[in-house]
């Protein structure tokens, strides 16, 4: 293709208020403006997901669009009666840049076939990558928080990790609940300020609607909650914190001087970390007052769960390793269901199904390439992602120029010919802004039959005969 016919808006400047790397790196090289995608970023983005559609055509999955709103598991009921059709894996490729896969089996063996398709998709993609029992994640600074551990490898969103917090001594005895006077200490920074003990002694009481359900919601003080474990707790489509006005009216008393003891109004839920925990602090259900020695399972009877997000300290409940919270870009989800959907067995009776739910984000996987692969000129991306594989760049226009640009279409390298008419060091600093993995310039040297090759990542610039050029660049 020849630039001067492409739309590539290349700027020399960061634009003001824009702050993760990768969106400065994709705007200054022409990818993408607020309102969209351009021309570079679509061949990119075609590209990931041509790479999507291999690898899970190669594990025999089958392509299927669902309609808008619609599940697999919904598709499936009608579709599926009998263990003889399973397992089945299906996937499609959103018009929103997002590869969805389903697995349906009685076992997990499609689920582990679909976890190595997306380990070749993203290493094909030139990202390393950590794997955890929910999604994929390329550690980059631009990213959100991930618990992961160095040696035994597990990796989750930090709001869905399952982790142990530290032990926590309380005061000894089997000791009465009563409520003492706390005048104007609304916060759990208050309340221990006020008594002289650590947030850790206290029980935080919040108080969420569920699908338009009330629930109490108990964490230790110094915890905070995971609004996604707690809507998957109570398989709720819609979650808030209660309003004000709401907590008056079905408490009595404002936020701040919220308990367990005597709700009987709404389901209470205390998080794991409260488990075995023992004369605690917590709010009266009074205006101004608190109550002392509180043992959740003796004092009040809650239901139990993991409500709580990960935080420094904590260790992996399996190795007890502590965990580290690094800064990730999540490429990828995972998921499991049963129960919804059920097949008759070979015995005759109805059996759950195992529903696999997996995505990948295309886009996403572009930004992540974009904060990993740049230096000070611009993008370095990986060939398999780039939007071009080679940028063909003439200081002076010539015959030569033109016949490579030809040959290499013509032997399926995917060729960009700067045919602009521009000053060679525009030239330049473009094609390295852009991130195209190889530049061929046609200078000085072409007396000589030789042009030169220069690899973008590595700035290695080597000399090659003219008609070599195409076999350089297949290697």
């Amino acid at each position: 293709m020849r630039w001067s016919q492409l739309h590539i808006p290349t700027l020399r400047d960061t634009p003001a208020g824009v702050e993760a790397v990768h969106d400065q790196l994709l705007l200054r090289a022409g990818y993408v403006r607020p309102s969209g995608q351009l021309f570079l970023a679509a061949r990119s983005l075609r590209k990931i997901a041509a790479i999507v559609r291999e690898e899970m055509n190669a594990i025999g999955a089958q392509e299927i669009r669902l309609l808008d709103g619609q599940n697999a598991g919904a598709l499936a009921r009608g579709e599926i009666r009998s263990y003889k059709q399973l397992p089945q894996i299906w996937y499609q490729l959103r018009e929103q840049w997002q590869a969805d896969s389903y697995t349906l089996a009685l076992n997990d063996a499609s689920d582990k076939l679909l976890r190595e398709a997306y380990r070749r998709i993203l290493t094909r993609c030139g990202l390393p990558f950590l794997e955890g029992p929910h999604g994929y994640f390329v550690v980059a600074a631009g990213g959100d928080q991930l618990a992961a551990t160095s040696k035994s490898g597990y990796a989750a969103r930090r709001d869905l990790a399952v982790a142990r917090p530290p032990a926590i001594a309380d005061p000894e005895g089997d000791l009465e609940p009563s409520s003492f006077y706390t005048p104007g200490q609304k916060t759990i920074a208050d309340v221990s300020a006020f008594t002289g003990l650590p947030f850790t002694s206290q029980m935080k009481s919040l108080v969420m609607v569920a699908d338009g359900k009330p629930y109490l919601l108990l964490m230790r003080g110094d915890h905070s909650l995971s609004v996604p474990k707690f809507q998957a707790f109570v398989a709720a489509k819609a979650v808030r914190p209660a309003h004000s006005a709401e907590i008056e009216e079905w408490f009595g008393a404002a936020p701040g001087s919220l308990g367990p003891l005597g709700v009987t109004k709404m389901p209470v839920i205390a998080d794991d970390a409260l488990r075995g925990r023992r004369n605690m602090i917590c709010g009266a259900n009074r205006d101004d007052y608190h109550m002392h020695n509180v043992t959740p399972g003796e004092d009040f009877n809650p239901q139990w769960g993991d409500l709580r997000l990960a935080c420094e300290g904590d260790t992996d409940v399996e190795t007890g390793e502590p965990l580290e919270f690094v800064k990730t870009i999540e490429v990828g989800r995972a998921s499991k269901t049963a129960g919804e959907l059920r097949v008759l067995d070979e015995t005759g009776k109805e059996t759950p199904v195992v529903v696999g739910c997996y995505s990948l984000h295309v886009e996403r996987i572009l930004h992540a390439a974009a904060e990993l692969f740049h230096d000070a000129n611009g993008l370095c991306l990986p060939r398999a992602i780039a939007p071009f594989d080679v940028v063909i760049t003439p200081v002076n226009m010539s015959d030569a120029a033109q016949r490579m640009h030809e040959e290499c279409k013509a032997a399926g390298i995917d060729t960009l010919f700067d045919d602009r008419d521009e000053r060679p060091g525009v030239k330049f600093k473009d094609a390295d802004l852009i991130g195209v993995p190889w530049r061929v310039t046609i200078g000085k040297k072409l007396a000589e039959g030789k042009v030169e090759l220069v690899e973008r990542r590595t700035r290695e610039t080597r000399d090659v005969e003219i008609d070599r050029i195409v076999e350089a660049l297949h290697t």
